[in-house]
């Protein structure tokens, strides 16, 4: 990771190739100017340089190469490094090569990739859970992003500060950074209507827990617009026909090229998570807002989306359908739903979600009045809780558990009390 001067590089070649001062300088100048060459003493001319060039067995653009070209294409491929540990979560040696970067960056005055790692190291606390340290770095970042016009990179990192903002309740200081973030798409004219549904979702949160009922629905409308609008099929329709009348023609590049576009479309529109995550918030926007009929509606696209994936999305739309369909008393489809997630949590070894669907369970029959198979699915919970992290939840299933005992056992209603408020004790909640 050495940056060489003119003089260093050349002394650097000549060692690795076992070349004396003499046998480099050859019949074309002196060993004494070889000397003062590789001390940086005296200036070559381009003929000099290609002379050396060609017997060092390197091109002259490599010797021309100044050290702050060469410190950024060091701290270009530094930087990947980073990125890839930080994905890697290998969160302590990129911060420990970051930092060594930044030392480069601030040495060689490369302002660009000084933002660059003011990012990373904001991704990295915030990975970390050190979130006054990620807006810190991410502000820093900001700075030097706006500085050299980054347009995708400031409107990450007012999406990331927004979403740090989100996550410690400050809503309106969240509401404030995406509204700045959604001014740096208009004015970069982006059209990625992904992008604008998943702004628009977090804002319509943020109004919602601002108890501005009317923003929301403003910005949820929007979303509905958008998705109005986004007729995919018809526009890959529309290409494929168009490629298969070149290609008749004999236009085999032109042909080529509306195919290539109608797959980037096809491709984009299969990543779905994007938007089962919009879905998500506006569902929980209407849940809020005491609409369950919304609530359900908006649940079921998430689940349309992702029932093949099997993944969190689907999981999470599953939980809320079930709850929307125990809200109204339709026992027969929450069961339904419930038996899904129930089989998909244990397919997949996931306890928690498995903890989930027999908690659903239990308050079906609760609701039934049917305590006795109420309380055999709360025991099933509470051992699967038992092993999970969150031990408020296992405090809160013997608490609930000794509310059914109530009516039919006082030892063991008074025994599931005291299991409960003994954990609550350990986690300092009373």
């Amino acid at each position: 990771m050495n940056i060489l001067s003119l003089g260093e590089k050349i002394k650097k070649l000549r060692k690795e190739q076992n070349m004396t001062l003499k046998e480099l300088a050859g019949d074309r100048i002196t060993a004494a100017q070889i000397s003062h060459i590789e001390r940086d003493k005296s200036h070559t001319s381009y003929e000099l340089l290609e002379y050396l060039a060609d017997r060092l067995g390197v091109s002259v653009d490599y010797l021309l190469e100044t050290k702050e070209m060469q410190s950024k294409k060091i701290t270009d491929n530094l930087i990947l490094k980073s990125q890839i540990h930080v994905k890697c979560f290998e969160l302590e040696k990129a911060e420990q090569q970051i930092n060594e970067i930044i030392q480069i960056c601030k040495d060689y005055k490369l302002m660009e990739n000084y933002g660059k790692c003011n990012n990373l190291l904001a991704d990295i606390k915030l990975k970390k859970k050190d979130y006054s340290e990620a807006v810190y770095y991410f502000e820093k970042a900001l700075y030097y992003f706006i500085k050299n016009d980054h347009r995708e990179d400031i409107y990450e990192c007012y999406i990331n500060i927004a979403n740090i903002y989100m996550i410690e309740q400050y809503y309106k200081g969240a509401l404030t950074h995406y509204m700045f973030a959604q001014e740096v798409l208009n004015e970069s004219n982006i059209e990625d209507a992904d992008i604008y549904k998943e702004l628009y979702s977090k804002m319509s949160e943020c109004y919602m827990k601002l108890e501005q009922s009317d923003k929301a629905l403003e910005y949820i409308e929007r979303i509905n617009r958008i998705d109005n609008d986004d007729s995919i099929q018809e526009e890959v329709s529309i290409l494929v026909l168009k490629a298969k009348n070149l290609l008749n023609l004999g236009k085999y590049a032109e042909s080529k090229e509306c195919f290539n576009k109608a797959l980037e479309i096809i491709e984009k529109e299969e990543n779905k998570n994007r938007l089962a995550k919009v879905y998500l918030t506006i569902s929980n926007i209407y849940s809020d807002m005491g609409d369950m009929d919304k609530y359900l509606e908006y649940s079921e696209k998430v689940y349309d989306i992702t029932k093949r994936e099997e993944n969190q999305y689907m999981m999470e739309s599953l939980f809320n359908m079930i709850e929307s369909y125990v809200y109204n008393s339709d026992y027969e489809l929450a069961q339904k739903y419930c038996k899904i997630a129930l089989v998909s949590s244990i397919k997949n070894k996931d306890r928690y979600y498995e903890y989930k669907s027999l908690k659903f369970y239990s308050d079906m029959y609760k609701n039934k009045n049917d305590i006795e198979v109420a309380i055999d699915y709360l025991n099933k919970c509470i051992e699967i809780a038992k092993n999970l992290e969150d031990k408020k939840i296992l405090a809160d299933l013997f608490i609930e558990l000794g509310k059914l005992y109530s009516n039919i056992s006082k030892e063991k209603e008074l025994e599931c009390y005291q299991n409960g408020v003994k954990i609550y004790g350990q986690l300092n909640i009373i």
